[in-house]
């Protein structure tokens, strides 16, 4: 499974400023010791225990090193609630939406795929378990 990933907001291909307090409400509530400002960097605490750090700056939410189970649920909430795509390391960008695909910068719109945002179908695609979307 990919240790890297970043999640941005593209349009006309570059990177578009994240909404921040969007991030604060879905991942605030799972920050240990508070979210007063997400860009200090958040340490997550999972439904499931799990922990895992989270850095935000303006523009890219990047993450390494993420758990299985629980974590995806946030990361998916968190895409679909700021219309982002995930870019992980090893893989081809995930887009929330095919509509996305048109603001991606030249070289992965080919290869992006489209999963549905869910926790259990974003975990799969990024472990490269057998969940395979439709294209």
């Amino acid at each position: 499974m990919s240790r890297m990933l970043f999640v941005l907001r593209f349009r006309c291909g570059e990177p578009e400023p994240l909404d921040l307090d969007a991030v604060r409400e879905v991942l605030g509530p799972y920050a240990v010791g508070g979210a007063a400002d997400p860009r200090e960097g958040l340490l997550i605490r999972t439904a499931d225990g799990r922990e895992v750090e989270v850095d935000v700056n303006e523009l890219c939410i990047g993450v390494a090193r993420f758990p299985p189970g629980h974590f995806f649920d946030l990361l998916a909430a968190l895409v679909d609630r700021l219309g982002a795509s995930v870019l992980p390391c090893d893989r081809p960008a995930l887009l929330r939406a095919e509509a996305d695909r048109s603001h991606l910068p030249g070289p992965a719109r080919e290869e992006a795929v489209v999963v549905p945002m869910t926790g259990r179908a974003v975990e799969s695609f990024l472990s490269g378990g057998s969940w395979r979307p439709a294209r």
